[in-house]
């Protein structure tokens, strides 16, 4: 381009005198420009002359990243050098920065190098240290000190060294969990917020201890007691009156619970200790732990109905049930040798590789590992227990991951239909029994016998057991319902007889009372 001309019509600019120093001025529009500010030739920024470009929202300055959207900027026509007019004239040395003790300064020479901050191989400017040999990206020298990620429950702070040989990252300093540096700096991750020298909230403790045995939970009234399995009279059936935990909804089938001592009141030993409020991967915002619930509450991430306790936004339209928000990011599930990642499955159609089912929004997914093929979990079957019991049988259940477990065909003894040795199923080590997993847990695993909730224009509606021997015919489908648990009026002013799965049709006002 002619030295001469306006960057922004190709006309040729005249001089003029409208101060002090000789300008040069476009006819065609208000463009003014200082006769050395036209064409540079700065040794110390490029070894070829820069010539004056307008702004152009499609390039970005080599030396700072800054887009040149609402500015002009110097071009070398030789080898596309881009720079903006303050990296061309101010000092590119960096004082004493809260990230470096030293000085750093910027490399004016296109290199190939691997940064001691986030560890990752680039080509570009970097700045270097002369006095540890640090070298270090622009944008890593201004990475937020303190942060908080929607992945992780506690601040995790940047440092510059995780030891001998290793680069910089964010780590936590209560559990010791490390995040690279562009992965918890990631707009999906956090929320752009610095919080050194910000005061941390002190979080608030699920209970009290009353003394060694005995405990007061913030959601009950009453004091609880810690006892094992066997104190509560049981081999648990969840078909049989077993215990339910008001937390999660699943059997008690852990060594040791809280009972309340006036009522009954009851969770497992790991959901007593729930926090108060947690960070969700999916959520930008902390999630407070809901115990007590209306109604049944939807899950946003396993799509189920809950009525156990949940998770919460602040205006309360995303409720996450406590197995699917206790499970972390990355997963290392048993099933599988490698570890799993969130896949948002939209608008894709991905089979979850433990029920072989379709239309799931949120997965786990292994990452393109050549030897397993990449295995896709949905949240309905990461969350299944490892160990149940059920009334079909008289020991533990175990479920099984791998067709390799079976060696002939097998059928569920509840449905007594064909089971797909690729999906998952449970199975007994004692007598070789095998069962769905829907089938063992077809609404119980995550709603509680005994609780009441408001359906649709019903009143209260009592949950309870299906366990009559001769079952009361259905007020919607008209057929003798098989499924688990069964809903009641809970005042007797109506007689109804709900199945599980129709209730919701009341719940969502699909159906009508007649």
């Amino acid at each position: 381009m002619d030295l001469n001309l306006c960057p922004y019509h190709d006309s040729f600019l005249k001089s003029t005198k409208i101060s002090s120093k000789c300008r040069y001025k476009c006819d065609f529009c208000a463009f003014y420009v200082h006769a050395e500010c036209l064409n540079i030739n700065i040794p110390s920024r490029h070894k070829h002359p820069l010539q004056l470009r307008p702004c152009d929202s499609n390039f970005s300055c080599c030396l700072c990243d800054t887009r040149f959207s609402m500015k002009n900027f110097y071009h070398c026509s030789r080898c596309s050098f881009r720079i903006c007019i303050p990296c061309a004239r101010k000092p590119l040395t960096i004082h004493r920065y809260k990230t470096h003790e030293h000085e750093l300064h910027q490399i004016l020479m296109k290199i190939s190098f691997t940064c001691d901050a986030c560890g990752l191989c680039s080509t570009g400017y970097p700045y270097i240290c002369h006095q540890c040999c640090l070298i270090i990206h622009r944008a890593c020298i201004f990475l937020p000190r303190v942060i908080c990620i929607n992945h992780h429950d506690h601040r995790i702070s940047h440092v510059f060294s995780l030891g001998p040989g290793n680069c910089g990252a964010y780590s936590c300093l209560v559990c010791s969990s490390v995040f690279h540096s562009k992965c918890a700096t990631d707009p999906m991750f956090w929320d752009e917020k610095e919080l050194e020298g910000i005061p941390e909230e002190e979080e608030s403790n699920p209970f009290e201890v009353i003394d060694q045995n005995l405990i007061k939970h913030f959601n009950h009234e009453h004091n609880l007691m810690k006892v094992s399995s066997l104190s509560l009279g049981e081999v648990v059936l969840p078909h049989e009156g077993g215990k339910h935990c008001f937390a999660c909804t699943l059997p008690l089938y852990s060594k040791f619970s809280y009972k309340c001592t006036q009522c009954d009141f009851i969770l497992h030993d790991t959901c007593a200790i729930l926090p108060r409020s947690k960070w969700f991967f999916l959520i930008y915002e902390k999630l407070t732990l809901s115990p007590k619930s209306i109604n049944h509450f939807f899950c946003y991430v396993c799509h189920r109905y809950c009525n156990g306790f949940s998770y919460s936004n602040s205006d309360n339209t995303i409720s996450i049930d406590v197995r699917c928000a206790s499970v972390p990011i990355p997963l290392k599930h048993e099933s599988h040798p490698h570890r799993l990642v969130f896949y948002d499955n939209d608008p894709e159609d991905v089979r979850c590789g433990g029920c072989d089912l379709s239309g799931w929004r949120f997965l786990l997914h292994c990452k393109g590992n050549d030897d397993c093929g990449g295995l896709y979990l949905c949240f309905k079957c990461v969350t299944l227990p490892t160990s149940v019991r059920h009334t079909y049988d008289d020991h533990l259940l175990s479920i099984q991951y791998d067709e390799k477990t079976v060696s002939s065909t097998c059928w569920c003894g509840i449905c007594e239909e064909l089971i797909n040795s690729k999906n998952w199923f449970y199975k007994c080590n004692d007598c070789d029994s095998t069962l769905h997993t829907k089938c063992v847990f077809q609404n119980l695993i995550l709603s509680r016998p005994g609780y009441s909730s408001t359906v649709g224009d019903l009143g209260q509606i009592a949950f309870v057991l299906n366990t009559r021997l001769s079952r009361p015919i259905c007020f919607v489908c008209k057929t003798r319902c098989m499924d688990d648990l069964v809903l009641i009026d809970k005042d007797e002013s109506i007689k109804l007889f709900l199945c599980y799965s129709c209730s919701f049709k009341f719940y969502n006002g699909l159906v009508p009372i007649e």
